[in-house]
């Protein structure tokens, strides 16, 4: 007969998440993992197939909750949308604004050394999901008359993309929610030049 679980699938993916958004994946062994999610050795081994399986239900929890929070907006959204996106990377008490950077980017830095198609296939998926965000909030702007229907969005799209790394990456090396803030000023200062 299984044992029952002593633990909150949910709570310690969430907390595995926070672990590896803090410190990284590398820096992580198995014994701090244990003291920072409540989750035992054999629970990571059976139940999430080792550390790496664990880190990649980690990051789906973060991607899925900025996709279906801060993403979101965009959907139907415009320009607006899209500054204040970018604002809130900045923004004390926004959720997508953190001195530790966004875990995607982290982990798209960290994976240069690892080389996981796993890990690289989870961050490629985000910023495919951000780059369709913001292309969707570009057409959506287009159609109103809001921007020029000249503007290359696609490009623009993928310009967004790497300057919210940019930003993130920023934050990061000055372990500063705000770290990046010049980035983000120079960008909504040319997106609201793009206005009609």
């Amino acid at each position: 007969m299984p044992r029952p679980k002593s633990y909150n699938r949910e709570e310690a993916v969430q907390k595995a998440c926070e672990a590896f958004w803090a410190h990284g994946y590398q820096a992580l062994g198995i014994r701090e993992l244990e003291q920072l999610t409540g989750l035992n050795k054999f629970a990571i081994r059976s139940e999430f197939g080792g550390k790496e399986g664990l880190y990649l239900e980690a990051l789906d929890f973060y991607a899925n909750a900025a996709i279906s929070n801060a993403l979101s907006p965009m959907q139907k959204g415009g320009l607006n949308e899209i500054i204040a996106f970018l604002e809130n990377l900045v923004t004390q008490g926004s959720p997508t604004s953190s001195g530790w950077g966004c875990l995607i980017v982290n982990t798209g830095v960290e994976n240069a050394r690892i080389q996981s198609s796993k890990l690289e296939k989870a961050t490629n998926n985000y910023w495919d999901a951000l780059n369709d965000h913001f292309k969707q909030a570009l057409k959506n702007a287009s159609k109103r008359g809001e921007i020029s229907t000249n503007i290359n969005r696609n490009a623009t799209a993928k310009a967004l993309v790497t300057a919210v790394m940019g930003v993130h990456a920023k934050n990061r090396s000055v372990r500063a929610h705000n770290g990046g803030q010049e980035l983000v000023n120079f960008i909504c200062a040319h997106l609201n030049s793009l206005k009609n």
